[in-house]
């Protein structure tokens, strides 16, 4: 008798266990990556209309797994969160800003995982791989221009720009200020390269000292991510207006800016990749391209630093 229990006992866990495998197999929840190169107000719209996008395309994120990683603005980090995300073979990887897209596109290579990038500036970027699509952030700097001659009164404005190294999207955006800025006679670009943030504060000090009568920020994320710690307390004292390259650095304290919206960008990122996950191929899916600005300007700001706000431009207050 005891025996004939031991049996059926040991028949019954064989088929548990099947049971279970079979279970498993069925019920794993397939994993979405994200990957945000680092924490500022642009990348996290960015995010938000990347939630948006997927959840407004038919796609049920509580179907899913969704692994959430931030790279606190170091393009190391972006590639071992890539590589960790390949070989935990997620369906999907999305890259928030041009280093995480970059770092994903290269660890995918070899896979058959699908990346979506979204706000990378210069699509040709991400021209070289395959199995990859996303939206682009690519600014208007003619508009902003006439935003900057408009709020500085003058056309011949010294302007500062500083760029990240790190960043392959920043010169590409760089040259194309400065075309822009060919249509002005006497404007002139003062650029500088940041190699180390930590030299931040003494880039910006260096700008001015060369003249700079107000600063451009590019879509760079690594001179973003310290406009507010570290550049604006240095060009607020010293009275130099500073133009932000999208509608949250304006609520930070920027003067005004000819900009996109990243909910937006997002968006069309989060659009592709529900696409993707419902059976389309990357490569079918065309690249978006967000350029049309909104125009948006600080009224504090503005009356803080002594700049009279033109009235034919379309600008809408942010300031609370």
């Amino acid at each position: 008798m005891k025996r004939l229990v031991s049996v059926l006992l040991a028949i019954v866990m064989v088929f548990a266990l099947f049971g279970c495998a079979e279970s498993g197999g069925q019920g794993d929840k397939k994993t979405i990556g994200i990957i945000q190169f680092g924490s500022h107000a642009s990348l996290n719209n960015c995010h938000d209309g990347i939630v948006a996008g997927l959840e407004e395309n038919g796609i049920n994120l509580d179907d899913y797994t969704v692994e959430y990683v931030n790279s606190n603005f170091d393009p190391n980090v972006s590639q071992t969160q890539a590589n960790n995300l390949v070989n935990k073979n997620a369906s999907i990887i999305i890259a928030i800003a041009t280093p995480s897209a970059i770092a994903a596109a290269n660890a995918a290579a070899d896979s058959d995982i699908p990346v979506v990038y979204c706000a990378v500036t210069d699509p040709a970027t991400m021209e070289n791989y395959s199995n990859v699509t996303g939206s682009s952030d690519i600014p208007d700097f003619s508009k902003q221009l006439e935003v900057v001659t408009g709020l500085m009164g003058k056309n011949d404005v010294k302007i500062g720009v500083m760029y990240s190294t790190e960043e392959s999207s920043s010169p590409f955006m760089l040259e194309s200020l400065k075309e822009a800025a060919k249509a002005y006679d006497g404007m002139e670009i003062l650029d500088s390269a940041v190699a180390d943030i930590s030299t931040i504060d003494a880039k910006t000090n260096e700008l001015i000292d060369r003249g700079a009568e107000c600063f451009v920020n590019l879509l760079d994320n690594t001179i973003v991510g310290k406009l507010e710690t570290n550049i604006l307390p240095i060009t607020n004292e010293k009275k130099i207006p500073v133009f932000g390259s999208e509608i949250e650095q304006v609520k930070l304290g920027c003067v005004a800016s000819a900009s996109i919206e990243y909910i937006d960008v997002g968006k069309a990122a989060g659009k592709a990749a529900a696409e993707i996950l419902g059976g389309k191929s990357a490569a079918d899916i065309p690249a978006a391209r967000i350029t049309e600005p909104k125009y948006y300007y600080n009224s504090k700001a503005c009356e803080t630093l002594g700049l009279t706000v033109p009235t034919d431009l379309p600008l809408t207050d942010t300031a609370e």
